[in-house]
């Protein structure tokens, strides 16, 4: 039995920036970064909810 060809999963990813829905991949490398590293930190909270609290360092701006 031979396999059927089938068509790629195509997967498009949005954010609500400013109340508007944004695909990721228009965004500035930049802004994907601090898209990325919220949303690590909310995972890691409420991975660790109660034992341990994580933020975002900001870096100092030249």
């Amino acid at each position: 039995m031979a396999k059927r060809q089938r068509e790629p999963i195509r997967v498009e990813a949005f954010v609500t920036v400013n109340g508007q829905e944004v695909n990721i991949d228009t965004l500035s490398k930049e802004k994907r970064s601090e898209i990325g590293a919220v949303l690590k930190v909310t995972y890691l909270n409420a991975l660790f909810r109660g034992k341990a609290v994580f933020h975002i360092e900001e870096e100092p701006k030249p």
